[in-house]
């Protein structure tokens, strides 16, 4: 379902978010220096920013081609029933 992919993708940024607040708490451990600790999460960002522009490409194409299936659907269905002499849904 198309609301799972969203579901994930929310999943996706919010652990992401998580793990960028990991690091930054982590900053004041010492563990690397500070400008390493905000490369990590410049990297982070960068990958997600890619990974969510691939998905909306993604969702998009595929949302067109059911919007287009649907149109045709609904044009067959209106077709069919005008030469019923039936009244579509928009009138």
């Amino acid at each position: 379902m198309k609301a799972d992919a969203y579901a994930e993708m929310h999943l996706w940024n919010l652990n992401l978010d998580r793990l960028i607040r990991v690091l930054q708490r982590l900053e004041t451990f010492s563990i690397c220096p500070k400008q390493e600790m905000k490369a990590y999460e410049v990297r982070l960002e960068e990958i997600r920013a890619g990974f969510n522009a691939d998905f909306a490409e993604a969702m998009a194409s595929k949302e067109r081609a059911d919007e287009s299936r649907f149109q045709t659907q609904r044009v067959a269905w209106e077709m069919k029933h005008s030469d019923d002499g039936q009244t579509s849904p928009n009138e």
